[in-house]
């Protein structure tokens, strides 16, 4: 049986691009040459991104990255395959960024933005990125991580299940007090913006 896996890991080698995450994880598991490039390749730009909304510091999310890819390297020989690579990716890049926040409890000031005036100006869009990841920010982590795994990265209900290890109903009451907690904090910078 091993050697079958063996041989299908080998055979790969040649075509990693078009292989299957759960091919690419099994090619990683039996040392195939650069298949861990290939998901590298794949997964660096959302992990960067995802650890970069919920940190708000390119640095620390590509700290974040490099480390979440390191403990998937060491680990992918154990990974069991009852979740997506990508799931798992998440779960690790989710859970070393919950870790950051509690190590640093950053406070950041929801009224240092001021709202510009043109309603759909460059400037404008680019405050509204800027007060969007404040109030991303000042969330605690279990929401803010919820939310940016739902909107931000597109993952089902059960895929945030699996990624965070709670169940189903969980990530459902999760999202909705995220939500509120958005929308409410939003409101209340951009009164303060006034």
């Amino acid at each position: 049986m091993e050697e079958a896996v063996r041989d299908d890991a080998l055979a790969l080698e040649g075509h990693l691009a078009a292989a299957a995450d759960s091919e690419l994880v099994a090619a990683c598991a039996e040392g195939v040459p650069g298949a861990f490039r290939e998901l590298l390749s794949r997964y660096r730009r959302s992990a960067v991104s995802l650890a970069y909304q919920m940190l708000g510091n390119v640095e620390d999310a590509q700290d974040i990255a490099q480390e979440a890819f390191v403990r998937v390297f060491v680990a992918i020989p154990r990974f069991r395959g009852e979740a997506a690579f990508s799931t798992w990716l998440y779960r690790i890049v989710t859970n070393l960024c919950l870790a950051d926040r509690r190590r640093r409890r950053a406070t950041v000031a929801l009224d240092s933005v001021r709202e510009p005036r043109a309603a759909d100006s460059p400037a404008r869009r680019v405050a509204d990125e800027m007060l969007t990841r404040q109030v991303l920010g000042s969330m605690r982590g279990e929401l803010r991580a919820i939310l940016l795994l739902r909107e931000q990265e597109g993952l089902s209900y059960r895929e945030i299940a699996d990624a965070l290890d709670v169940p189903l109903g969980t990530v459902r009451s999760r999202l909705s007090k995220a939500r509120l907690a958005f929308r409410r904090l939003w409101s209340q910078a951009l009164e303060l913006g006034d």
